[in-house]
């Protein structure tokens, strides 16, 4: 039978936990570095640098306004517009007017939220018209009121 001898030498309780959290660093730094993350945004496209400003026609242009109040209201209407109601008049310019400008304008007060379903509203008239085989420019303006 044999007999196991203990070895003389270097015991775990010597070895430093000190060692242990560096390696565990080193892998989480790695792990964050080497990992690529979405692009999560707007898919918008921003005006150039150059500044150009150009004159657009009254009637190729539909201001879609979020009060204060966090109601709607379509090119300065009287009567605010239900957020239900305002994919499908986007849809009906959109069809109409192939030059169509979208101006999403906020009350710097408005809820944020409110102009954040407004532009989803947006977004959703123009992926049914692409559905529906009318092909149309994504033109959207985003626009802060000045109120003063």
């Amino acid at each position: 039978m044999a007999r196991f001898r203990r070895r003389s030498g270097t015991s775990a309780e010597l070895v430093g936990e000190s060692a242990m959290s560096d390696v565990a660093f080193l892998l989480l730094v790695f792990f964050i570095v080497s990992t690529t993350f979405p692009e999560i945004g707007l898919p918008l496209i921003l005006p150039s640098k150059s500044g150009e400003v150009k004159q657009v026609a009254r009637t190729n242009v539909m201001q879609v306004v979020t009060a204060r109040t966090g109601l709607y209201y379509i090119d300065i209407a009287t009567e605010p517009t239900p957020l239900s109601q305002l994919r499908g008049l986007v849809k009906e310019r959109l069809a109409d007017n192939d030059k169509l400008i979208l101006s999403l304008e906020t009350h710097p007060e408005a809820p944020y939220g409110n102009m954040i379903e407004a532009l989803d509203e947006v977004m959703l008239a123009y992926e049914e018209l692409d559905t529906a085989g009318v092909k149309r420019d994504k033109r959207i303006s985003l626009k802060m009121l000045d109120v003063e």
